[in-house]
């Protein structure tokens, strides 16, 4: 029927989360991403910007280094420690080569000078994109395909809702560490969802029988965990 069919363009939007304190450069980097076809995320200073980063799911983060709380340097820190493998660009008004290296060094994945021209940015943003959206990601004997949401299992297709694919992308962004309920609630339904934490052992339980539930274990206490190496 029709009604299966996913909306390509819906699957294909990618999330871009914006970390900078100045309002006017926000403004108008929404603008421009959003006439782009992205999914817009903000946070005004370092500290929002890594509970979002955590919490919204977003394949790729613009970050300012001279922020309040916690300067971008902290933010790129903070998150590669806990493991957070999303693409980086960082946008200063700073522009000494030690700041540069002191950025990549740290794990951003590219640096742009301001002023910088949009249309730049904007290049650079979809090449990190579509380098990420290619990736086939492999646990087991499953992989899953970005770019087309297409799981296949010991070489069948595996068919899964909107829901489960947003759960699965979810997991495998944090594969090999332990997320609770909250975090897959916020990151997967959003966080005004109302449901609890049997909606989520649900969707795990229906995930767990189409991947193998060697793959996603549970953490007694704190939530799961999905392995790539059962």
């Amino acid at each position: 029927g029709v009604e299966t069919r996913m909306n390509v363009t819906e699957v294909m939007k990618h999330k871009v989360l914006i970390i900078e304190d100045d309002q006017a450069i926000q403004l108008g980097l929404k603008k421009a991403l959003q006439s782009e076809g992205f999914i817009v995320e903000q946070a005004f200073d370092g500290e929002d910007g890594v509970f979002l980063a955590q919490t919204t799911n977003p394949d790729l983060i613009l970050l300012d280094i001279m922020m309040p709380f916690m300067n971008g340097f902290e933010v790129i820190a903070d998150l590669r420690k806990d493991g957070v493998e999303i693409p980086i660009i960082v946008l200063s008004a700073r522009t000494e080569v030690q700041d540069k290296v002191r950025g990549l060094k740290l794990g951003a994945d590219d640096y742009m000078e301001k002023p910088f021209s949009l249309d730049e940015l904007i290049a650079r943003i979809n090449r990190k994109l579509s380098n990420f959206t290619e990736e086939c990601i492999e646990f087991g004997n499953c992989q899953y395909d970005y770019s087309t949401s297409v799981l296949i299992c010991e070489n069948n297709r595996v068919d899964l809702s909107g829901k489960e694919i947003k759960l699965l992308e979810f997991l495998l962004k944090r594969k090999n560490r332990i997320v609770s309920r909250e975090q897959i609630i916020s990151g997967v339904w959003g966080f005004d969802y109302e449901g609890t934490d049997r909606t989520v052992d649900n969707f795990i339980l229906g995930l767990r029988k189409k991947i193998g539930k060697q793959y996603l274990v549970t953490v007694r206490g704190l939530g799961y965990r999905l392995v790539t190496q059962a």
